[in-house]
C-alpha cells in the first residue's frame, strides 16, 4: 500500500469540513524546495534530508536466484517471465505476509520474504529488468477514506508492476500485470497509472515518512520528505505529506504552499483540497476556506465511505436515527458493500427494527462471502492470471 500522510502508498490530512476555487499555479515545483523543505521555517534550523536508499539494487542472493532459475538459458522473454515467476511461486514470496510497514528496498525484501506492496514490487522489478524484462511501477489510486472520529481524510493507495511486450503464446507484445498483495482495489473508485521510478522512490520515502508521522517523530518524517522532494518534486503525494507535517506543527500558511503545490500537480486532489480548507482556516481565512470546503463537501457527497464514516460516528454516540440515514446514504452509493449492511444491523436491532436488522445480517453475510470469494477472481482491470493469488500458474 502506499500512505499519504498516515501506507504501501496512501496519506492523511486533517480535514474540518465538508466545492470551486481557482488555484495558484506553481510550474516548477522543484523552485519551492528550498523555502519549504529547508527545514528552517519547522524547526528553526536547517534539517538535512534522508540518505539514499537504492531501491533496485540487485543482492548477491538475488543474482544467484536468476542463475538458478535457468533466466539466462534461453533469450525468449516469455520463458524468462515464465521461470522467474515459477521460482519466486517456488520460493513462497507470493504467499508471505504481508506487512503493512514494511517499505523496503529489493534486496531486503527478498533476503527477508517480507514487506509491503512497494516492497515487494521494488524485488520483482530489479529481478525482471535483470532478466531482460521490462518492468514499469505502475499506481492504483483510489478513492478517499473519512476516519470521522481521528477527522482524518486518509488515502491508502496500492502500487503493483506492468510488464510489457512480453510475447505470450498466440499474442504478440501482451501486456501482463504482477501484483503481491491479495486485497484487490474497486475497479469502481480506483484508476490505474504507469509511473517513473523517481516516483516510486520518492513515494518509498514518503512511506517511511509516514510511519515517523505515526511515531510523532515530525523531524524524521521531514527529513525522509525532503529525500522524496528532492528525488522526485513533482510527486503530489510528497507536497500532501509536507503540508499535513506542517499543519501539525503549527505553521498553517507554510501547509497552504504545499498543498498548493499538490495542487498545481493535480487540481482535482482530495487530499490537497481538504488541507487546504484546514490550512486556510487555520489562518482566518474563512471565505477562502469556504471555497474548497464545498468542493470537498461535493466530492464527500459522491464518495460512500464517507457515509459509511458519518455513520459509525453517529453509532457510537447513540445517535441512531442519523447512523441510519448514513449508511442508507451509503447503501445507495454502493450496494454491494457487506460492512455497510453490517452497520445498517446493528443500527436497525438499536432502533428494534428486527426485520430490517435480520435483512441487513443476511445481506452482509451474502456480500461477504462474494467479495471473499472474488478476491480468488482477480479483476481484469488490474491483474492478469499472474497474480500469483491463486493455484500456482502452469508453467
Amino acid at each position: 500500500m502506499v500512505r499519504i500522510a498516515s501506507g504501501l502508498f496512501g496519506g492523511i490530512v486533517i480535514l474540518f469540513a465538508s466545492g470551486c476555487a481557482t488555484y495558484p499555479v506553481f510550474p516548477n515545483a522543484d523552485a519551492h524546495i528550498p523555502t519549504l523543505m529547508s527545514g528552517e521555517h519547522a524547526f528553526g534550523e536547517m534539517i538535512d534530508p534522508a540518505a539514499e536508499t537504492n531501491l533496485l539494487t540487485m543482492s548477491e542472493d538475488m543474482h544467484d536466484f536468476l542463475e538458478n532459475a535457468d533466466i539466462f538459458e534461453t533469450n525468449i522473454r516469455y520463458t524468462r517471465f515464465r521461470r522467474l515467476m515459477g521460482g519466486l511461486i517456488k520460493g513462497g514470496y507470493f504467499s508471505n505476509v504481508y506487512v503493512a510497514d514494511g517499505t523496503y528496498a529489493a534486496a531486503r525484501t527478498f533476503r527477508d520474504g517480507r514487506g509491503n506492496c512497494l516492497g515487494y514490487t521494488n524485488m520483482f522489478i530489479t529481478l525482471a529488468r535483470a532478466a531482460g524484462l521490462s518492468a514499469n511501477y505502475q499506481l492504483i489510486e483510489s478513492h478517499p477514506l473519512w476516519n470521522m472520529e481521528r477527522g482524518h481524510l486518509i488515502r491508502n493507495n496500492h502500487i503493483n508492476l506492468v510488464i510489457n511486450d512480453i510475447s505470450l503464446p498466440g499474442r504478440d507484445k501482451a501486456r501482463v500485470v504482477v501484483d503481491f498483495n491479495v486485497v484487490q482495489p474497486d475497479p469502481e473508485f480506483a484508476e490505474t497509472v504507469l509511473v517513473s521510478d523517481d516516483f516510486a522512490k520518492a513515494l518509498f520515502y514518503a512511506n517511511i515518512g509516514v510511519d515517523y508521522i505515526g511515531q510523532g517523530d515530525y523531524r524524521n518524517a521531514f527529513a525522509q520528505l525532503k529525500r522524496a522532494a528532492l528525488t522526485d518534486p513533482n510527486n503530489k503525494f510528497v507536497w500532501n505529506n509536507v503540508g499535513f507535517v506542517y499543519s501539525k506543527l503549527g505553521k498553517p500558511a507554510f501547509a497552504q504552499k504545499a498543498y498548493e503545490l499538490a495542487l498545481s500537480l493535480d487540481a482535482e486532489d482530495k487530499s490537497a483540497l481538504a488541507g487546504m480548507v484546514v490550512a486556510l482556516t487555520a489562518q482566518g481565512r474563512l471565505q477562502e476556506a469556504a471555497s474548497y470546503e464545498r468542493r470537498v463537501h461535493w466530492y464527500q457527497m459522491k464518495n460512500p465511505f464517507y457515509h459509511f464514516a458519518i455513520a459509525k460516528s453517529a453509532f457510537i454516540q447513540a445517535r441512531f436515527g442519523e447512523a441510519l440515514l448514513a449508511v442508507e446514504g451509503a447503501i445507495d452509493l454502493k450496494e454491494d458493500e457487506a460492512r455497510f449492511f453490517a452497520l445498517r444491523a446493528a443500527v436497525a436491532a438499536e432502533l428494534g427494527d428486527e426485520e430490517l436488522a435480520e435483512r441487513s445480517r443476511q445481506l452482509a453475510d451474502q456480500f461477504d462471502r462474494r467479495s471473499r470469494d472474488e478476491v480468488m477472481k482477480p479483476n481484469a482491470k488490474f491483474y492478469s492470471k499472474y497474480d500469483g493469488r491463486q493455484k500456482a500458474p502452469t508453467l
